[in-house]
């Protein structure tokens, strides 16, 4: 390799420490706190009720999500108030000298209701995605611990075995400080492996949260192993299904058109010192935007509506005041479509970079076994195998095996970041939207 024997124990003890496990890359949204002391994690809360609970699909999760994730129902119930809205007005019987703005009402109400419908439409994807990216980061979790297992189960192999020689005095190429090398390393693998059982509590927690199932339900899982999704689609593909179907671009599309009804509306109403706007029976501020970072990451922010309860002046004042408001609009309406546009490149961008490192992570992988292996081979057929090319091996080895389970589950997570991207225009291979 090239280095001195200090540096290179300096790189085999940072390669072991540093391997990637569950804990940090599949439970950063989880959010779960520990354990109180005395308290058995949620995945192992209760073994009996574990081994009595059914074994759900990605499909069976996601039907749960459907129903009982409480992001849907207050999507749901913010649809059913805007279509109440929507059939008080058309119900009023008023005379039209008296409410002459009213009809341009009802038609700003009518749009009030696609725009709740494309919030629940978004928000289902939303939910997709998220029961998606959690479900398979439990078994990703589980992978990373077996291999956390393997690398311990190997390190113990050799422990003993040197242990045994050193006691009988039997080599000189091993001694007690070799043996105390081997149980440094050992000892750090079982920290991994401490860390990648938590990683898979806490990644259950997550997902019985995207479900909206109680955190400390017991979820056993129908598939063991990570899929490898079978798909090709472009950037453009992606681009143009993101522009034509996401929630977010058809609430702002329909806002502008509620917002430029405003300035109709201003103007049938005549000799009022104040008038009410769409926004006293509709909150336009109700919709959190998403703020930008410009620090070690970009993201730009969202552009929200404007829209006062009251307008005060006379009538020439306040429709040309409705009308600078929906130029606003249309504005929101351009940076809405911009993000979206910079959201499906990113999330493509993603897809092919994982797609790209499949098989070479693959092909590390197999060939840090096959190193593994050999070394084990030559250990055990009494040949004089350095103690620095046993640990480098397994550390490799396993280190090549996380890094393949890290990659396809990034590959999975970036496939389902493409079917929620494009609002359910793509389909993924892991799960139809409609299932």
């Amino acid at each position: 390799m090239g280095m001195n024997a200090p540096s290179r124990r300096r790189w085999m003890r940072r390669t072991l420490a540093g391997m990637a496990f569950p804990a940090v890359l599949v439970t950063g949204a989880a959010r779960a706190d520990d354990a109180p002391p005395g308290q058995l994690p949620a995945a192992v809360a209760s073994p009996a009720a574990v081994a009595a609970s059914p074994a759900y699909t990605l499909g069976d999760c996601i039907r749960i999500g459907r129903e009982r994730q409480p992001a849907l129902a207050a999507q749901r119930a913010s649809l059913a108030s805007a279509q109440t809205a929507s059939n008080s007005l058309q119900a009023l019987r008023v005379p039209r000298i008296i409410a002459r703005d009213l009809p341009v009402r009802r038609e700003q109400a009518c749009i009030g209701i696609t725009i709740a419908a494309a919030g629940l439409e978004q928000a289902e994807y939303d939910t997709i995605y998220a029961i998606t990216r959690t479900y398979y980061g439990v078994i990703y979790a589980r992978e990373q611990l077996k291999v956390a297992e393997d690398l311990s189960k190997s390190l113990k192999f050799y422990q003993d075995s040197i242990a045994k020689l050193v006691k009988e005095g039997s080599s000189r190429e091993y001694t007690t400080s070799t043996l105390d090398k081997i149980t440094l390393y050992l000892k750090l693998a079982e920290t991994k492996q401490a860390e990648a059982a938590r990683g898979i509590d806490r990644a259950t927690a997550a997902l019985n949260e995207a479900m909206g199932v109680d955190p400390q339900t017991p979820t056993v899982l129908a598939e063991t192993t990570l899929p490898t999704p079978q798909t090709t689609v472009t950037r453009d593909q992606i681009v143009m299904l993101a522009l034509a179907r996401r929630g977010e671009l058809a609430q702002a599309s329909a806002a502008r058109e509620v917002v430029d009804l405003e300035a109709v509306a201003q103007d049938r109403l005549c000799f009022r010192a104040t008038t009410h706007t769409f926004a006293a029976g509709a909150d336009v501020h109700s919709r959190p935007v998403p703020q930008g970072f410009m620090n070690g990451e970009y993201r730009p922010g969202a552009t929200s509506l404007e829209m006062p309860v009251l307008f005060a002046g006379p009538r020439s004042y306040r429709v040309e005041r409705a009308r600078d408001l929906g130029a606003r609009a249309s504005a929101v309406l351009d940076k809405t479509r911009n993000l979206i546009t910079l959201e499906a490149e990113d999330a493509f961008f993603k897809y092919e970079e994982a797609l790209r490192k499949l098989p070479l992570v693959n092909e590390a992988s197999t060939a840090g076994n096959r190193l593994a292996k050999t070394t084990r081979e030559d250990f055990t057929a009494n040949s004089k195998v350095k103690i620095d090319d046993i640990l480098t091996g397994e550390a490799l080895a396993a280190q090549a095996k996380g890094a393949a389970n890290e990659n396809l589950y990034t590959l999975i997570i970036a496939v389902a970041g493409l079917q929620r991207v494009t609002g359910g225009g793509f389909e993924s291979s892991l799960v139809a939207v409609g299932h």
